[in-house]
């Protein structure tokens, strides 16, 4: 069972969950509960509170007034990369490195922007994830998008994966088409960030933008700073992109605008 599934059952239990460990009180937040227990069991829940799946089930149950059973709490060690020897592509080149933690304690869903970060890196680079605990429902999700996985703890709620995109088929990054440097000599607006705009103004402009370009049209952004939660959302809305830094403080973004 999910934990979505679980808290949409039994909107009770979430006072449970957070008295079984603290790394769940980040439930409370409306958007995070919406978002992130849709991808994530009891079991990999557990082992994200540091708990045992088993132990958390029955604390479940007894709270219901169940009897536990066994199979209800299945392991998660075989998810796990923690523990396990070092690859030999841990020295291969850093394409890109994300710290989830500040969105994550602002109340904010990563995803969109991994896939993002994701995109950026090459067949053969590793993408460097900084989170909190130990993503286990990703490591699917990255598989399928060509990526080898493995974790190592560095301090307490301080998890550092490493995701290496794989050579050859399956390496390449799904999702919009990139574009190319032929694109860059044709574009309908443009528009500009500055640096001294609070977060969300900064996307909402650029889509306020986009939004008012045709299905084909370009639009080109002058940014202070790679949009790695606009990049998130470009892949989500399924508009190509192509990404430029010119010099610090100095990023140039060409969108396409998706049919």
């Amino acid at each position: 069972m999910r934990v979505s599934q679980l808290l949409d059952e039994h909107p009770e239990l979430l006072e449970v969950l957070i008295e079984a460990s603290p790394a769940f009180a980040k439930l409370k937040n409306p958007l995070l509960r919406r978002t992130m227990p849709r991808l994530v069991t009891l079991a990999q829940a557990a082992r994200i509170g540091g708990l045992e799946p088993a132990a958390l089930v029955e604390r479940l149950n007894r709270a219901l007034g169940v009897e536990t059973l066994a199979a209800e709490a299945p392991s998660v060690n075989a998810e796990s990369r923690l523990g396990t020897p070092p690859p030999e592509w841990l020295g291969a080149p850093l394409g890109f490195r994300l710290d989830v933690r500040p969105i994550l304690a602002a109340g904010g869903e990563p995803f969109g922007a991994i896939m993002a970060a994701a995109r950026e890196v090459a067949p053969g680079q590793r993408l460097c994830l900084e989170a909190p605990f130990e993503p286990l429902p990703l490591y699917r999700v990255m598989e399928r998008n060509g990526f080898s996985a493995w974790c190592e703890q560095a301090g307490p709620e301080h998890y550092r994966v490493h995701f290496l995109r794989r050579m050859g088929p399956g390496a390449a990054p799904r999702g919009p088409r990139s574009l190319g440097d032929a694109d860059w000599a044709v574009y309908a607006a443009e528009v500009s960030v500055e640096a001294n705009l609070e977060p969300p103004l900064p996307m909402m402009r650029v889509l306020e933008a986009l939004a008012r370009l045709e299905p084909g049209q370009r639009l080109l952004v002058h940014h202070v700073r790679r949009p790695v939660h606009l990049l998130a959302r470009l892949e989500q809305d399924g508009h190509p992109y192509a990404l430029r830094e010119l010099g610090p403080g100095q990023v140039e973004l060409l969108i396409e605008k998706g049919s």
